[in-house]
């Protein structure tokens, strides 16, 4: 009877298991993996609402168009630091990890050609622009199988990209740009959970359950953008950025051990399987614009809007879990979703000091999803001009959302998660 209980034990851990470390994307889905970054620290304080200003090496992230402003060769550099929060719900029973991370965030030079008339600049630069750090941890006693399991998940990584851009004056208010990408990325996840026969009332003593991934990625595309200057209140902006496709080498590894009590008529059992997979993602379209308005010569206010269409989303060869064809039909159920950012920019005259603010509003590409699941963050900065050409910015950065796994199986607990994020971002130019 307590062996064949054992086995149903198994059975359930392992279902438990798939339920836990589902995130309502495939592992492999990179696109989805952790939250986006940014560059520069006077663009994430204004809500990244920059497409219209992009007037330093961060226009090469934002709009490329918008770096025919810089009249002096630029050299830039950004740091990071990272506090992510997560407060899991099951059952009634509710857990908060957190996770930080500080790192350098981008460095570049960007260098003004000399020209008859206009202007022609360039830039090189390397740039963290998606963050993959998350950790999620619980433990929960299942009082109807006398049982504790406690469960670990941690992940670390994230998306870089080598980025070559230039952008000239094709007329006295119109300037175009564009960014060839070289994406670079890594994802390494651990999964673990232990289980323990508390009351004695099986044959095994514990259970351990281990999965490891690590993916390595690879992509590259451009980014096209246009700046418009309309008198002198006005300029408008729009990007558009380019499908490509995601190319990912990803091993992993799963490991499952059972312990068993002295008097069990089983023995202790243990296997270890994994292996390797090679296969190709391809991002959709991404459209932007975006307006900056002076309302005076020390407030700028400014908007923008990006769209992507998630449901153009597709492997290109066979992926690591599932067949292509109904892989790719999953991916049709996504949805277009709209990213909306609002900034606004003070500067207090007579002491070179900029205060700044903004918020942003991501939508979700889930199919179903509510309000909750999008994204929110409100931002704050200020900017100091130490000299006529060393400039230092500083932004900080709160966000909140949730995310519910009730959609894995109607037959578990749904877990609930909400989610804090907060980063702090200095900047630093030096223009000569």
């Amino acid at each position: 009877m307590e062996t064949t209980m054992n086995k149903w034990i198994i059975i359930y851990l392992m279902v438990v298991c798939l339920f836990f470390t589902s995130k309502g994307y495939s592992q492999s889905e990179a696109f989805f993996l952790g939250h986006a970054a940014g560059v520069g620290g006077r663009a994430l304080s204004m809500g990244s609402a920059y497409l219209a200003i992009s007037d330093d090496y961060s226009a090469t992230l934002w709009n490329p168009a918008g770096l025919t402003q810089l009249r002096r060769m630029e050299l830039f550099g950004s740091i990071s630091h990272m506090e992510y929060l997560n407060e899991a719900g099951y059952a009634g029973i509710s857990n908060i990890d957190k996770s930080t991370k500080t790192k350098p965030n981008s460095i570049g030079f960007a260098f003004p050609v000399p020209t008859y008339r206009g202007s022609l600049v360039l830039a090189v630069g390397y740039n963290v622009v998606r963050d993959f750090e998350e950790g999620f941890s619980f433990s929960y006693y299942i009082d109807s199988l006398g049982v504790q399991q406690d469960y670990i998940e941690l992940e670390e990584g994230g998306m870089q990209n080598w980025v070559f851009s230039g952008a000239m004056e094709v007329t006295q208010n119109l300037s175009l740009g564009a960014a060839l990408n070289l994406w670079r990325g890594n994802d390494d996840y651990h999964f673990n959970l232990y289980d323990q026969d508390v009351r004695n009332d099986y044959y095994y003593n514990n259970y351990t359950y281990d999965q490891q991934i690590t993916t390595k990625f690879q992509g590259l595309n451009f980014k096209i953008g246009a700046l418009y200057r309309f008198m002198r209140f006005f300029r408008f902006a729009a990007t558009i950025s380019t499908p490509f496709t995601l190319n990912a080498k990803e091993d992993w590894q799963e490991s499952m051990n059972q312990v068993e009590d002295e008097d069990s008529p089983s023995e202790n059992y243990e296997e270890v399987v994994g292996g390797s997979w090679d296969y190709g993602l391809k991002h959709p379209f991404v459209f932007s614009g975006g307006a900056v308005f002076t309302l005076l010569p020390n407030i700028v206010l400014s908007g923008d809007v990006e769209y992507t269409d998630w449901s153009q989303t597709r492997y290109t060869t066979e992926p690591p879990v599932g067949d292509k064809f109904y892989e790719n039909l999953r991916l049709r159920e996504l949805r277009p979703s709209k990213t909306f950012r609002l900034g606004g920019e003070f500067t207090v005259p007579l002491i070179n000091l900029q205060l700044r603010a903004g918020a942003i509003r991501q939508e979700s590409p889930l199919k179903n999803a509510t309000e909750k699941d999008d994204r929110t963050y409100v931002t704050v900065g200020a900017g100091l001009l130490l000299d006529k050409q060393v400039k230092f910015d500083v932004a900080l950065v709160h966000g909140w959302w949730e995310r519910d796994g009730s959609y894995i199986s109607d037959d578990l607990p749904a877990v609930s998660e909400k989610i804090t994020l907060d980063k702090i971002f200095g900047t630093i130019s030096i223009r000569f």
